[in-house]
């Protein structure tokens, strides 16, 4: 009897034998990712490449008189760049698109900045930025092929949303960021330094994942 569990036991420690061989190779490669992710934020953290890249993202346009501008999200500086647009004559109307619990208090900022109650349409139903053309295509009065539109949201959004609002049948788009901060509008091909490109860099690497995961999707 104690030989059969002799010959057992070696068995099992024969069996063991691939297992531990796949989980060190595992290991191997999960090491080896983590030094090439390492590698790629130093590199865009300490070189220009960090730049381009979050220059490759931004998709700014020169202003154009619109029908309407279009807040995507509930930054409170997207409301009130959308609100300085408005008062300089940019265009008669504001759309806030937003998650309804944001869409109210981006509204309240906008009317606080000066857009009257009347000049803002509220879309409080697109979860992402790939359904806010579609939810704010559904708004009375809104024609997505023939009226014009300021999209308004942050700098490393600005490509990933102009290409969902063209996928979306939208003829006549202008991106915008807020640009209120840094007096003026925001024009590419600065050049940060390292510490300003750590602080984005999760920003343009989400980015990035987001383009990748709406590609495979067919949002773009």
């Amino acid at each position: 009897m104690q030989s059969t569990g002799t010959v057992k036991t070696s068995a099992d420690k024969s069996g063991d034998r691939p297992r531990r061989s796949l989980l060190r190779r595992l290991a191997s490669v999960l090491q080896w990712t983590v030094n090439l992710i390492a590698l790629l934020c130093l590199v865009l953290v300490f070189t220009p490449a960090g730049d381009r890249l979050g220059d490759a993202l931004i998709s700014v346009d020169p202003l154009t008189k619109a029908d309407y501008i279009v807040v995507l999200g509930g930054h409170r500086e997207r409301g009130i760049e959308a609100a300085n647009l408005y008062r300089e004559g940019w265009a008669p109307k504001v759309i806030a698109s937003s998650l309804k619990q944001d869409v109210s208090e981006l509204a309240d900022i906008m009317e606080a900045y000066g857009v009257p109650s009347d000049d803002i349409l509220i879309d409080g139903v697109g979860t992402r930025t790939a359904t806010h053309p579609e939810t704010v295509a559904q708004l009375p009065g809104v024609d997505k092929k023939n009226d014009r539109f300021i999209i308004l949201t942050s700098s490393y959004h600005t490509s990933r949303s102009r290409a969902c609002f063209k996928h979306g049948g939208y003829q006549h788009i202008c991106m915008q960021i807020p640009g209120w901060r840094v007096g003026g509008r925001y024009t590419t091909g600065r050049q940060a330094g390292w510490g300003q490109r750590a602080e984005t860099l999760t920003t343009k690497l989400y980015e990035v994942l987001a383009w990748a995961m709406y590609r495979a999707r067919g949002w773009l």
